[in-house]
């Protein structure tokens, strides 16, 4: 049993004075004690800290104040804090600035106790750092728990925190949420506080947010931490009013659902919980269609290594700098080196035709959005996998050889080759950072395994609104799992 059904219960407490923040702090950093073991979903702690900033507060105004929350050890900088990405190489690495995301989570009233597990520098669908460890699922350890947002999912999910903070840059919010059981919503691009460090992660591809228990919490934090100041977001958006999202409510079942399967991909359990949730919409008077927005997939899908690669690249091309020395192959892992070696034989012609793809995509989703408010899909194509499935081939690493002689369409190959079995889990999420759209994946189905499997709701850009809607109705009307 979680100790508080979601972060707005604890809040409400602590403004009751029911609770005290340094009581909402301890009992966090006690149920963190009490499963991080088996989990394995947090890896850096300041408990001291958390418990001193708790003691100090007295002005509860804020909507959060006194909750405690984790930060993402992936791109989230608090000053002092770890500053991993979850890699070895950096684990002696403290931020020495706090960016403009987690200064709105501050600003919401959020005290941060720590730092949750990630892949090394977020490149995976699960989070099994060699150097940290794998992350389980919250519902049954012997599964994963998704990445890179695997160790924020398992800690909400578990009742370690109410809410934790997340990053999705091909799908990291939302497939943690769907082998969790949580609700994992990816905001449009330009939505969300960026900088100053980094203002394009992921080619522009990559948002933060959080994962939740709760519409209230979701629809809470998005309309605290949506932003169109210049100096947090350089793609800008206009902001949601609180108006414009109750009309959203109001006219919900005015909504008009596309919604897709893909044989090719969806395993029977993903097909099961679309034709329940297709047939769950109808009964409750939603217009809902059979509709491919028939996207490029395997292309996008291309390109969206290729930008990986890119990105490494550049990546270890900072931290080089302020190592003062080149990384070399041992210092991370044979996947993150097989990135970064791609990356490097990438042209700039090539990286700029991939922009091209993406802007091709973003217009094919948005005349989609003219004809349909919604496209619903699975997503993820299954529930978790196991612990010991293979899901990232590195002997196709090893087997390469030296990098250096390989041609760029031999690299381009083998990275396939080796992310497939992974890519497999969720061809599809990534397509939403590429073309900018908002989307959530919703706890609306349980396996006959008894595992979660989410199913994902997208909407036009600047349109959370939509999403937030068709989430509040169906939690209101009991369609959601729970997993206590």
């Amino acid at each position: 049993m979680k100790l508080y059904s979601d972060a707005t219960a604890v809040a409400q407490a602590i403004k009751r004075g029911n609770l005290s923040p340094k009581e909402a702090v301890q009992m966090a950093l006690d149920q963190i004690e009490k499963l991080n073991p088996q989990l394995n979903a947090v890896h850096f702690i300041q408990a001291e800290r958390a418990l001193a900033e708790a003691e100090k507060l007295t002005d509860y105004s804020a909507p959060f104040a006194g909750v405690p929350i984790l930060l993402k050890d992936l791109g989230q900088s608090y000053e002092g804090f770890l500053d991993a990405s979850g890699s070895a190489l950096l684990k002696d690495n403290r931020s020495k600035m706090t960016n403009h995301l987690v200064k709105s989570m501050l600003k919401a009233g959020f005290i941060i106790i720590g730092m949750s597990n990630v892949p090394e520098f977020g490149i995976k669908f699960i989070s099994d750092s060699n150097y940290y460890g794998c992350v389980k699922n919250p519902v049954e350890p012997a599964y994963h728990a998704g990445g890179s947002s695997g160790g924020a999912a398992a800690a909400v999910q578990s009742g370690m925190v109410p809410i934790a903070a997340a990053s999705d840059g091909g799908g990291s919010i939302r497939i943690p949420a769907s082998f969790s059981g949580l609700i994992g919503l990816k905001p449009s691009t330009g939505r969300m506080a960026a900088g100053p460090s980094v203002w394009r992660s992921w080619g522009g591809g990559s948002t933060n947010f959080a994962v939740t228990r709760s519409m209230r919490d979701t629809e809470s934090l998005f309309e605290l931490m949506q932003t169109d100041e210049y100096d947090a977001m350089p793609f800008r958006l206009p902001l949601i009013s609180s108006e414009a999202i109750q009309e959203a409510h109001a006219g919900v079942k005015k909504l008009k659902i596309g919604y897709a399967v893909y044989p090719e991909y969806d395993s029977k359990e993903a097909v099961q919980a679309m034709e329940e949730t297709v047939a769950l919409l109808r009964k409750h008077g939603f217009s809902v269609e059979a509709a491919d927005p028939e996207l490029p997939v395997e292309s996008l899908i291309e390109s969206y290594y290729m930008m990986n690669g890119i990105e490494i690249d550049k990546i270890f091309n900072n931290i080089e700098k302020g190592l003062g020395r080149k990384i070399e192959a041992h210092d991370v892992e044979p996947i993150t080196w097989a990135l970064r070696e791609y990356g490097r034989k990438i042209l700039g012609s090539q990286y700029s035709a991939l922009f091209d793809l993406w802007d091709q995509a973003s217009a094919a989703m948005s005349n989609f959005h003219k004809e349909y408010d919604l496209y619903l899909h699975p997503t993820t194509t299954g529930p978790a996998p196991s612990l010991d499935q293979v899901l990232y081939d590195e002997e196709a690493f090893l087997a390469a050889g030296d990098y250096q002689k390989l041609s760029f369409n031999e690299m381009q190959a083998m990275i396939r080759q080796a992310f497939e079995p992974a890519n497999h889990l969720s061809p599809y999420a990534l397509i939403d950072n590429l073309t900018g759209c908002p989307a959530i994946s919703l706890p609306l189905h349980t396996c006959p395994s008894g595992l979660p499997l989410g199913l994902q709701f997208s909407a036009a850009k600047g349109r959370e609104d939509l999403l937030l809607a068709i989430g509040w109705y169906l939690e209101k009307h009991n369609s959601f799992a729970y997993y206590d």
